[in-house]
C-alpha cells in the first residue's frame, strides 16, 4: 500500500511538471523590450511647472514621424524620442531643461499638434520660450546622439526676466591728448549673462561735432556697481566744457535682453595728471550687443 501511494505521489509530481513545461513558450528567453507609454505623442506626461521627471528612456523607439518633426530643428539624431505636455494657466517664460541627464538630450516643443509647422523651438540640453495661458505646448526629448536613450531628467521652470539700471554722472573729464571720461553706476539682476554699459558722448567745438562710442563689460549680482569708460573720438578732441552723454545698459537672460537708457548735460573739467602733457589714446570698438544665451547656442553645433 505505501509503495502504491508512492507511485502516486511520483505520477502526480510528473504530471505537474509536464503541465509546468507546456506553460513556457517554445523558444523563450529574454523578456521582449517594451517602449514607455509615452513613447509617442498620443500618450504624453503631463508637467506642471516646477516639475522634475525622472524616466528610463532606454526603450524608447524613434521613427519616420520622428524624422519628419526634425526637418525644422535640424537635431543630428531623434533616438529615444519620449513626450510631455504643458498647458500654463498664467502666461510666463518657461524652460525645459535635460542637462541632468546621463546622456545627450535634446528638446523640441511644439505649438498645439505635433508638426513641422507647429515646432516652436528646440535645442541641445533646454529649449525656452513664452508659453501663453490656455496653449497646450507638446515636448519631445530624444537621444540627439547615437545613444539609445538612458536615465532622463526633464525639469521644467520658470525663467527669470532680466532686469537693470544705469544712471551717468554729471561731471567727466578731458585729457590734452584728446580722450575723455565717463562714469556712472548701474545695478542688474544676477541671473542675467552676457552684459555691457555702452557709452556715447557728443560735444561740439563750432560746426564740428565731436562723438565717440565705447563699451565695457559688466558683472550681474544684484547689487550696484561703479562704471567707467574712456571715448576717444575719431573726428576731433575732446576739451574742457560741456558736452552730452548717453549711456545705455544691455542686459541678456537665457531668453531676452532687457536695455535701459541715460542721457543727461555733462561737464567735462581738465584731468589734472594729464596738464601739460599730451597723451595718445587709442579708441576701443565698441562690443557687440548681447544676445540672449539660448538664442546664442539654440541649434546643434553641426546643423
Amino acid at each position: 500500500m505505501y509503495r502504491r501511494d508512492g507511485n502516486m505521489k511520483a505520477l502526480r509530481f510528473l504530471a505537474t511538471a509536464v503541465v509546468g513545461v507546456a506553460l513556457v513558450p517554445l523558444g523563450a528567453g529574454a523578456a521582449s523590450a517594451t517602449p514607455p507609454d509615452n513613447d509617442d505623442p498620443g500618450a504624453p506626461v503631463v508637467m506642471n511647472l516646477g516639475d522634475r521627471v525622472e524616466q528610463d528612456t532606454s526603450e524608447a523607439t524613434t521613427s519616420t514621424g520622428d524624422d519628419a518633426l526634425n526637418v525644422n530643428c535640424g537635431a543630428p539624431a531623434t533616438k529615444a524620442s519620449v513626450w510631455y505636455t504643458y498647458s500654463p494657466g498664467t502666461s510666463r517664460k518657461v524652460l525645459m531643461d535635460t542637462s541632468d541627464s546621463d546622456y545627450s538630450a535634446g528638446v523640441m516643443v511644439f505649438e498645439g499638434t505635433p508638426t513641422a509647422d507647429s515646432l516652436l523651438t528646440c535645442g541641445p540640453g533646454a529649449a525656452g520660450w513664452s508659453a501663453r495661458a490656455g496653449t497646450t505646448y507638446y515636448v519631445m526629448a530624444f537621444s540627439d546622439t547615437d545613444v539609445n536613450g538612458g536615465h532622463l531628467v526633464l525639469t521644467l521652470h520658470a525663467v527669470p526676466t532680466p532686469h537693470a539700471h544705469v544712471t551717468v554722472a554729471t561731471r567727466g573729464v578731458a585729457f590734452h591728448g584728446g580722450a575723455a571720461r565717463l562714469h556712472g553706476t548701474y545695478s542688474c539682476n544676477h541671473e542675467a549673462s552676457p552684459s555691457i554699459v555702452d557709452p556715447h558722448l557728443v560735444q561740439r567745438a563750432g560746426r564740428l561735432k565731436i562723438q565717440a562710442d565705447s563699451s565695457t563689460g559688466i558683472r550681474c549680482d544684484g547689487t550696484r556697481h561703479h562704471w567707467s569708460v574712456r571715448l576717444v573720438s575719431p573726428v576731433g578732441t575732446y576739451a574742457r566744457g560741456p558736452a552730452v552723454a548717453r549711456v545705455d545698459i544691455v542686459v541678456c537672460g537665457l531668453l531676452e535682453c532687457h536695455l535701459d537708457k541715460a542721457k543727461r548735460h555733462v561737464h567735462l573739467a581738465w584731468a589734472p595728471s594729464s596738464q601739460g602733457q599730451r597723451i595718445v589714446h587709442r579708441a576701443t570698438p565698441p562690443a557687440d550687443r548681447p544676445q540672449p544665451i539660448l538664442s546664442r547656442h539654440r541649434h546643434w553645433p553641426s546643423s
